[in-house]
């Protein structure tokens, strides 16, 4: 097959969502496919707000970053993934691809109103993005006739509501990249999380049930980490790791926790908490929806309702004063997320993506 896979332009850091993409262009590589990704720098459409300005800006803006479009040096691209980039998206260029992969609501309802070939559109779907524009935007982007893919359950049942050409592929864990290296019952009262700004990671949340923690424990050790500026007036018991890579996130975060806490309003799937867990962090977590497919209460994780930081700062306090119940669910999830395999999600990506191209034909 010859798979275009649109994405808009990069910042070339970290992400969770490109994460996964990049690792099935690597792997359709390997299965023989030919796999170029386009960033695009405008993705008009009809429902976007100030269309003219935002295309003068984006305009511009493609000029200033169009080299920086050519390399991602944080993921380790297949040297054969054609890399490309564009100021938006024309139909003319893409009647050789077989299938055709839009990265989100924008970049779907871009392409619907190019006229091109919906049959031939695979549209990614790895949260409710309603998080990051106004919902109307992304129900349209639901309702359009293209065969859609999402990452977890919830999702599924959410999406289908719009659509039923959906199919369920579910997000996994790279057990080469994150395991256990620090044995879990060594672990002292570290805590762990990510710093985000969007306001449903309600970061905040996770702040004030640390504080309570730390009145409890006044040894206690917080590893935050993120892609962003680092908060201002972080307690002193808080170290703010930036941009992290995969080998500090792994032995420098995860595997120096004793907990990894998960602060989310709302969530697609939460690939950090897999993380976390993979590398033996008991899971306490809000209800967010993003970790249904990997949590079984009391048995994997301790859930908590969302905002609730004395809840979280409780469930917390309970692992640090009961380390057996700890190891147990640190333990329990470990297992549980080993079996949501690469391979398996994989191999279920690309066969949704020849039933599109089979039917093109």
């Amino acid at each position: 097959m010859n798979i275009s896979i649109i994405m808009r332009f990069h910042d070339d850091t970290p992400s969770g969502g490109r994460k996964i993409i990049y690792d099935y262009a690597n792997y359709l590589i390997s299965k023989g496919h030919n796999v170029e990704i386009v960033f695009l720098a405008d993705v008009p459409y009809k429902l976007r707000k100030h269309n003219i300005i935002k295309k003068l800006v984006h305009y511009i803006d493609f000029f200033r970053r169009f080299k920086n479009q050519q390399r991602v040096s944080w993921f380790g691209l297949h040297r054969n993934v054609v890399l490309k980039a564009k100021y938006n998206f024309n139909k003319s260029r893409f009647q050789n691809s077989d299938v055709v992969i839009a990265f989100d609501y924008g970049i779907a309802l871009h392409i619907a109103e190019s006229n091109y070939n919906l049959n031939k559109v695979v549209y990614m779907i790895q949260h409710d993005e309603k998080v990051y524009n106004v919902e109307k935007i992304v129900r349209a982007a639901w309702s359009l006739p293209v065969q859609k893919i999402v990452v977890a359950s919830w999702l599924y049942n959410l999406v289908t509501e719009y659509d039923t050409n959906v199919s369920l592929v579910k997000n996994y864990v790279r057990t080469e990249d994150f395991y256990v290296s620090n044995p879990i019952s060594n672990r002292k009262h570290v805590v762990s999380l990510i710093n985000h700004p969007n306001k449903y990671k309600d970061t905040k949340t996770g702040l004030k049930a640390l504080d309570l923690v730390h009145n409890v424990f006044p040894d206690l050790q917080v590893l935050m980490f993120g892609n962003f500026q680092e908060p201002s007036n972080l307690p002193s018991y808080v170290k703010y790791i930036s941009r992290a890579n995969q080998d500090t996130l792994r032995e420098k975060v995860y595997n120096q926790s004793s907990v990894f806490l998960f602060t989310s309003i709302l969530e697609g799937w939460g690939l950090v908490a897999t993380e976390a867990m993979a590398c033996g962090a008991a899971l306490v977590s809000t209800k967010n929806g993003g970790v249904n497919d990997f949590v079984i209460e009391n048995e994997t994780a301790l859930l908590n309702n969302v905002g609730d930081y004395k809840e979280l700062a409780n469930s917390i306090i309970y692992m640090f004063q009961n380390n057996k119940e700890r190891i147990m669910l640190a333990e329990n999830g470990k297992n549980l997320v080993e079996k949501l395999t690469f391979d398996s999600s994989a191999s279920t990506f690309e066969s949704v993506l020849q039933k599109v191209a089979k039917k093109e034909r």
